[in-house]
């Protein structure tokens, strides 16, 4: 039981003791306890601030789980530089958009580098995925997508075309799905898109791929959101402020 619920009770047993002038004991024969009453109102309040102190944890672990999102992220985004840079060659960030899949749709992440012999693009590591409840918001952020929407379809994101054409990831399961991505060259630098890339992370879903469903959210706004910002030579940025992270 969380520790204000205990003090709490403490505190009512103490109070109710020394107005009724009775010690806080069992009732027996002979002996004198609690009223009903008494009792109804202690277990009242018993459940009013475990509800309280429930909704207090809840709280503190969404918080936990959007800071481990932008770490997350963060620590990928530096990966995929890093790789660039080691192999010297280009890699890329990918966030996998599968709008028919939500338990995916821009919440599965991985860092595939491009073969300099070959010239074809591979998984560097296992692909992973935030914490239950968070996204990467295309709304929010500037990527850049894949071939197959910059043929026409709406999207908030920057459409355009691969120098290279290669704008896919083959899932498990042997399934082929579009991507957003920010690529290093290996020098370390973003190469696309040439300019300041913000990746914010929201609670909530991103839905379909037409209506991203935000959690909670407050004056219009997602309300709980972090994020970073890239620069084009590589060095990256956290979003510390709720105006820095979603801007009017």
């Amino acid at each position: 039981m969380p520790k204000i619920v205990v003090q709490s009770c403490i505190i009512c047993m103490r109070y109710f003791s020394k107005h009724s002038g009775m010690a806080p004991r069992c009732s027996s024969p002979g002996s004198k306890g609690f009223t009903l009453v008494e009792l109804i109102v202690v277990i009242t309040i018993m459940v009013a601030m475990m509800a309280l102190a429930a909704s207090m944890l809840r709280g503190g672990g969404r918080g936990q789980g959007l800071q481990a999102a932008v770490e997350m992220v963060d620590g990928m985004v530096q990966e995929a530089r890093l790789d660039a840079m080691g192999k010297g060659t280009w890699s890329r960030l990918i966030i996998v958009s599968t709008p028919d899949d939500e338990s995916r749709n821009m919440r599965t992440l991985g860092v595939m580098s491009k073969n300099t012999r070959t010239g074809k693009w591979h998984l560097v590591n296992r692909l992973q995925t935030l914490p239950a409840g968070f996204y990467v918001s295309p709304a929010y952020s500037t990527l850049l997508e894949g071939s197959k929407k910059a043929r026409g379809e709406k999207s908030t994101a920057r459409g355009f075309a691969s120098r290279d054409g290669q704008d896919t990831v083959n899932l498990p399961g042997n399934r082929m799905t579009d991507i957003y991505f920010i690529e290093f060259d290996e020098e370390g630098r973003m190469s696309q898109p040439n300019a300041p890339t913000r990746l914010v992370v929201v609670a909530g879903s991103a839905g379909n791929g037409k209506e991203e469903r935000p959690t909670p959210m407050v004056d219009g706004k997602p309300g709980l959101a972090g994020g970073i910002v890239i620069y084009p030579k590589g060095n990256i940025s956290r979003l510390r402020t709720t105006e820095q992270v979603i801007p009017n």
